[in-house]
Formats: structure tokens, sequence, C-alpha cells
């Protein structure tokens, strides 16, 4: 009876451990509830480019490095429609707005809330000045150790997204965590 016993909560273990990866077809949840806090936070897209050159590692090591906790992550793939949507924003104000609006939707990219222990600490600001000039170029030449200046390519392939304005980190953070995990 005994073995009975240990072999059904073996296989309910076991079980959870399989849904944790593979969640019921039936439900929208494709995976694990997200840890998304939308408090003192901002947030930080991997690129799709920087996805397929691997670099997903390398870019969460200097983040967490620099002091930062990655309170939420998860991949997603954005389609033409978010990726519109999503940098709205930048429409009629950057050049490069198609072409970053085509980057995003190019493969999966990775979505992170980042906050800091230091509840004091400009979250907004100071990753800002991690992540670097837009440009990978200049970044290399005026701030070499940020972000974009080790992993970016261009302005359109720099990297990283950071949120532009303080009230944007939450918001962002949430359209991803809240409204695009739930389609």
């Amino acid at each position: 009876m005994a073995f009975m016993a240990l072999r059904i909560q073996k296989q309910q273990r076991m079980y959870i451990e399989l849904s944790f990866f593979f969640p019921d077809q039936k439900s929208k949840r494709k995976g694990p509830s997200n840890t998304a806090t939308l408090k003192n936070c901002t947030c930080c897209i991997i690129k799709p480019h920087a996805v397929q050159q691997k670099l997903i590692g390398h870019i969460i090591e200097d983040i967490q490095k620099a002091g930062y906790t990655i309170t939420a992550i998860q991949q997603f793939h954005v389609d033409s429609v978010n990726a519109e949507e999503f940098l709205e924003v930048y429409k009629g104000v950057l050049a490069e707005y198609g072409a970053m609006v085509s980057e995003l939707q190019t493969g999966p990219c990775i979505a992170m809330e980042i906050t800091h222990k230091d509840e004091n600490c400009d979250i907004h600001a100071d990753f800002r000045k991690l992540c670097g000039p837009m440009d990978p170029d200049i970044a290399r030449q005026i701030r070499p150790n940020t972000l974009r200046a080790k992993y970016g390519n261009t302005k359109v392939q720099n990297a990283v997204h950071c949120s532009d304005l303080p009230e944007d980190g939450p918001l962002e953070v949430e359209y991803f965590f809240k409204i695009l995990d739930e389609i």
C-alpha cells in the first residue's frame, strides 16, 4: 500500500512538472503564471537578432551583474499588429520605425521586467544608462560597456529595447506580461 501511495505521489509530481512546460491545451495559458509586479520597474526586450545570435545569457548576466533584478521573463513571438502597436510611439518620430517593427517580428524576443533592490534607485534612468545610446556605433565610442555597445549591430538591431519614459516602463511590462501573455 505504501509503495502504491509513493508511486501515485511520484506520478502527480511528474504531472505537475510536465504541465509547467507543457500546459493544458484547453486553457489559454501558454505556460506558468508570470511574475510581473508592475511596481518600480522598467521594461527590457532582447531583440530577435540578439536571440538568434545566442546573446541572451550574456545580456542577462550583464543586467544582473549591474545590480538589477529580473522579476519577470518570458519569450514572445510578436506578430506585425502587436509590433506596430507596441512601437507606435515611435511612428513619425524615428525614421527607423518601419525597420524596428520589422525587426521585432523576425523571430522570438525575450521580454523582461527589470527592478532594483535599492528602492531609491531611479530604475528607468539608471537602466537606460546600462543600455546605452540607441546607435551601437555611438555607444561603442562614448559608453563602451553598455549593452548596445557590446551586443548591438545597428540602430535597429541594437540588441535591446528599453523604456524611454519613466511612466512607460510599467505600461510596457503590462503590455507583454498582461496583454500579450493572455492572447
